[in-house]
């Protein structure tokens, strides 16, 4: 693996040190493990927010089936 290195002299390509090589694999996996933290929990956010839409609507056409209006219904949201 290489580097570029720029200095005021110019652009260089150095090779990287088995140090620097084992610390991009570790910086690289622990991006993965960051992003698949983020999805996870982006996904949770959507799934919480489809659950409380459907409790809503369930509350909605109970309080409908109970012979409330449209109006009387949404005065007690």
């Amino acid at each position: 693996m290489k580097k570029l290195l720029t200095t005021p002299e110019g652009t260089f390509e150095l090779e990287l040190t088995a140090n620097e090589i084992v610390q991009k694999k570790i910086d690289d996996e622990q991006e993965i493990v960051r992003l698949q933290k983020e999805k996870e929990e982006e996904l949770a956010k959507l799934a919480k927010e489809e659950l409380e839409k459907a409790r809503k609507e369930s509350a909605i056409a109970k309080l409908k089936a109970l012979g409330l209006t449209e109006e009387e219904v949404k005065s007690i949201l």
